[in-house]
């Protein structure tokens, strides 16, 4: 008789492109949905497509190298210390190349032990919870940081003898939330002296509109300990572009000892065999080229001023933006009037045509959380122009 894992049954619909389908089944052609950053400038993507040309023709036919080559992995440690992450020069050798950011975050979730628990930052990106569920461990909201501040007590409150790791995204996904340098620091001292593996996911790092008012901070710059039990997580998704899948993780020491390494190595490989080589010599090409993304700053600059003018539009309609995101490319305002998210955004596909994700999408049916449900994700990367944001609001 046939029999299918139960941890199936733990997994929703996708919670963004579920409801992309409601929005377009609605009406919805102006999509302020799904996360996708603007396009690079034109010669950024010629260094990027030059390399990947000449590895593409160098003859090559072998698997890549499992945890990625060397080349990019050097790279990575590089950049990520122009963004205030402080790498040690054997970091090196715990970084692998992933999947996208994806894999990675399935990777990480997938090496505790079954039935444990992780507690995860809120609003979260919903498929956080699909994820671990996939990983037969359960995802347990909190919201750790507000005002500014970490909440020690909701932090305690979501801990159990079966805790395992903490998960937090920084600026988060929905709301672009960064928190102070000593906020940060005083959750990472409470993980620490509760034993957790701190799983740190950061893609958007690279997008924070001003580093001076509010810089990113990786838990791991917080002591030899913080260190040993961080995990971070990043991706190339949100620097080049989604689809060529490219992203990576360091392990934390921690678990790199607790086992034998090579045996994660072998379960890290049983997943995809490898990225894409072309791919990542393309990547390296890039980050060689502008190790600190300068050319990004254009377009994060216009990443603020399209969140500060969809805010103008969104509060003339009644909605507040009470999270101030610090980065990235979304907006997480409250609903006019306390309206349940689902229903505003049904609202809105049918009378404006416009496309939103519910509040319900990042953890607003978690018990304790419905307060989530009054509020929605407002995207505004993935080519939206000023021009064209204007053109859709000005026609209301």
């Amino acid at each position: 008789m046939l029999r299918l894992s139960k941890h199936l049954g733990a997994i929703t619909p996708d919670p963004v492109r579920h409801w992309i389908a409601i929005d377009k089944e609605l009406g919805a052609r102006h999509m302020f949905t799904i996360g996708e950053p603007d396009p690079i400038p034109r010669e950024v993507l010629q260094v990027y497509a030059q390399a990947v040309y000449e590895e593409e023709l160098s003859g090559k036919v072998s698997y890549p190298p499992v945890k990625g080559e060397d080349v990019l992995r050097k790279a990575v440690v590089n950049t990520e210390r122009n963004f205030n992450v402080n790498y040690a020069d054997d970091d090196f050798e715990r970084i692998h190349l992933t999947v996208g950011g994806s894999q990675a975050l399935q990777f990480i979730f997938s090496v505790f032990e079954k039935g444990s628990e992780i507690i995860a930052l809120m609003p979260c990106w919903g498929t956080i919870f699909n994820m671990m569920a996939h990983s037969g461990v359960r995802g347990v909201p909190a919201e750790l940081f507000k005002d500014g501040a970490f909440i020690k007590e909701n932090a305690v409150k979501a801990l159990s003898k079966k805790t395992q790791a903490v998960y937090v995204n920084f600026p988060a996904n929905p709301n672009g939330m960064v928190p102070p340098e000593k906020a940060v620091k005083e959750f990472t001292q409470w993980a620490v002296a509760n034993e957790l593996q701190i799983i740190s996911d950061a893609p958007y790092k690279y997008l924070i509109y001003d580093t001076l008012k509010t810089p990113y901070v990786s838990p791991l710059n917080f002591g030899a300990e913080a260190g040993r039990k961080t995990t971070e997580i990043s991706s190339f998704s949100k620097v080049i572009k989604p689809d060529i899948r490219l992203g990576f993780i360091r392990l934390a020491p921690d678990i790199l000892e607790h086992c034998d390494a090579k045996h994660l190595v072998y379960f890290f490989r049983n997943l995809s065999a490898g990225v894409s080589r072309p791919s990542q010599i393309g990547v390296a090409a890039v980050l060689k080229k502008d190790p600190f993304l300068s050319f990004l700053q254009p377009l994060v600059q216009r990443y603020r001023e399209k969140a500060q003018l969809l805010q103008d539009y969104l509060e003339k309609m009644g909605c507040e933006v009470p999270e101030q995101p610090a980065g990235g490319y979304f907006l997480f305002p409250r609903t006019p009037n306390g309206m349940d998210g689902e229903a505003f955004v049904k609202e809105i596909a049918v009378k404006h045509k416009i496309g939103f994700i519910p509040g319900s999408s990042f953890g607003g049916n978690f018990k304790g959380f419905h307060h989530i449900r009054k509020y929605f994700r407002a995207g505004f990367g993935g080519g939206w122009t000023i021009e064209k944001i204007k053109a859709v609001f000005d026609s209301l």
